[in-house]
C-alpha cells in the first residue's frame, strides 16, 4: 500500500481497493498452483531423482570404477601380449606362415587367444579400454547430462525461482486447509448447511424472535439466493413475532419491519482457523450487517464485523468483559469488500481487503458456530428500503497439524 493511500485511510476511512487486493490474490493462487504443478510433473520428479543421484556417493563411486578402467594391465592386455609372444615360436611361425599343424601346446594356446584377440567382442572392449573419455559413454555421465539439461529446462528453473521468492507465503498457504466453502454456485440455500433461525428459535416454539430493543421480525423469507449471493434483505412490513425482553422474557408484539439471517446451529462449529467473508450492504443508517461467532450461551462470542452508522465493530465478548473496538469506515453500496479473521490459542486478528484493523489477545478457547444476519435499531426512512446484504462467499479455514 502506497504512503498516500495509507494517509487516505488514516484520514478519510478508505479500505484498500478490493479489486486490487482480490487481483493481488489471484496472482498468487496462480503462481502457487504453478509452483505445485511444476512439484507434481514427471520432469520434476525425474529431476529430483536425478539430482539426489549425481549427488550421492554412488554417482562418485560409479564414476571412479569406469574411470579406473584402463587397457595397461587390464586382462585383455594380456591377453594381446601373450598372444604377441606365442608368435615368436618356431611352431607357431609355422603354423601362421605355411599352415603346418602340430600337437604343440603352444599352438594350442595359440589357437584360442587368436580366436578371442579377433572376436568383435574382444577388439571393442579393448578400444573402450583404451579410451580416456570412455566416462562419457556411461549410464552414469549420460544421467549427469540429462540432469544439467533439465536444470537449465525453463520450468525447473521457474520452480526455484518461485521458491526462492515466495517460500515463505507458499509455507503458510499450505498450512491451512478448508473445512467450509460455500460460494452459493447452486442458486438456493444449502440447508444441510445452514438455518435460517437463531439458536433459540430453533430449540423453542418461539421461532423467528428477536432482542426487545430490535425493530425487525426475523423472517425466513427474507433470506434468498441470488445471482450465485447470499441475500439478506431487509423490508419494511408488519408481522407479529416473539421479542426477548430481559426482564420479563419472550413477549408477542408487532413489528413494522421483516429482515433475516442465517447460521450453522447444530451443523458446523469451528474453533481457531481463518475466516473470510466477501460481502457487501446498503449501510443504511440504524441498520446493521454483521457476521458473528456465537455458542449456545450469550457469550462467549466474537465479532467477525458489525456494520452500523459508518461504524465497523470487530473485537471479543465474554461475560467477564468486552474486548471490542469500533472503525470509523465508510462503505460504498456497490463495492464489495473481503474480511477476514484469523482465530488461534494466542491471539484473534481482523483484516479489510488484506490490511489488518485489529488485534487483541484470545480469551475465546471453545467451538462456536457461524452467524449472520441484519437487523433494525433505531427508526428507518421508508424510502431507503428495502436494504440487502449480500455475500458472495464464506469460507473457513483450519490449520494443518
Amino acid at each position: 500500500m502506497t504512503l498516500l493511500f495509507s494517509i487516505f485511510w488514516g484520514l478519510f476511512g478508505f479500505p484498500p481497493s478490493t479489486h486490487r487486493y482480490e487481483q493481488r490474490r489471484r496472482r498468487m493462487t496462480e503462481r502457487y498452483t504453478q509452483y505445485h504443478g511444476i512439484a507434481a510433473s514427471e520432469a520434476f520428479k525425474r529431476f529430483l531423482e536425478l539430482e539426489g543421484y549425481v549427488n550421492s556417493p554412488n554417482y562418485e563411486n560409479d564414476m571412479e570404477d569406469i574411470k579406473s578402467l584402463v587397457y595397461k594391465g587390464s586382462p585383455e592386455s594380456l591377453v594381446v601380449k601373450r598372444y604377441h609372444e606365442l608368435r615368436k615360436y618356431k611352431e607357431i611361425k609355422a603354423y601362421t606362415k605355411k599352415g603346418v599343424e602340430s600337437d604343440s601346446p603352444l599352438l594350442k594356446e595359440f589357437k584360442q587367444l587368436q580366436q578371442t584377440a579377433h572376436s568383435t567382442a574382444f577388439k571393442q572392449r579393448v578400444v573402450y579400454l583404451k579410451n580416456k573419455q570412455k566416462h562419457k559413454e556411461s549410464d552414469a555421465y549420460k544421467q549427469l547430462q540429462e540432469y544439467r539439461q533439465l536444470k537449465k529446462s525453463s520450468v525447473i528453473k521457474e520452480y526455484y525461482r518461485l521458491e526462492k521468492k515466495y517460500k515463505t507465503v507458499f509455507q503458510e498457504m499450505d498450512s491451512w486447509t478448508t473445512v467450509l466453502a460455500d460460494e452459493f454456485q447452486d442458486g438456493r440455500l444449502n440447508t444441510s448447511r445452514w438455518n435460517t433461525q437463531s439458536f433459540w428459535g430453533l430449540k423453542m416454539p418461539m421461532a423467528g424472535y428477536v432482542q426487545n430493543t430490535e425493530y425487525q421480525h426475523t423472517d425466513p423469507a427474507c433470506v434468498a439466493v441470488k445471482d450465485h449471493r447470499l441475500c439478506i434483505t431487509t423490508h419494511q412490513a408488519t408481522q407479529r413475532g416473539m421479542a426477548w425482553d430481559k426482564q420479563f422474557g419472550f413477549m408477542p408484539r408487532q413489528f413494522d419491519y421483516t429482515s433475516g439471517m442465517v447460521n450453522t446451529v447444530d451443523k458446523f462449529e469451528v474453533q481457531y482457523g481463518k475466516i473470510e467473508v466477501k460481502l457487501r450492504f446498503s449501510p443504511v443508517k440504524n441498520i446493521y450487517h454483521a457476521f458473528w461467532l456465537n455458542s449456545s450461551e450469550t457469550t462467549p462470542a466474537i465479532s467477525v464485523f458489525n456494520y452500523c452508522n459508518h461504524s465497523l465493530e470487530t473485537g471479543i465478548y465474554r461475560s467477564s468483559g468486552n474486548d471490542h473496538h469500533s472503525h470509523r469506515i465508510r462503505f460504498n453500496a456497490e463495492n464489495f469488500y473481503v474480511i477476514e479473521m484469523e482465530w488461534n490459542e494466542h491471539h484473534i486478528s481482523w483484516r479489510l481487503n488484506g490490511k489488518e484493523i485489529a488485534k487483541k489477545a484470545n480469551t475465546v478457547n471453545t467451538p462456536l458456530y457461524l452467524h449472520l444476519a441484519s437487523g433494525i435499531i433505531g427508526k428507518i426512512r421508508a424510502e431507503k428500503l428495502p436494504c440487502h446484504f449480500e455475500i458472495d462467499r464464506i469460507k473457513v479455514y483450519k490449520k494443518m497439524s
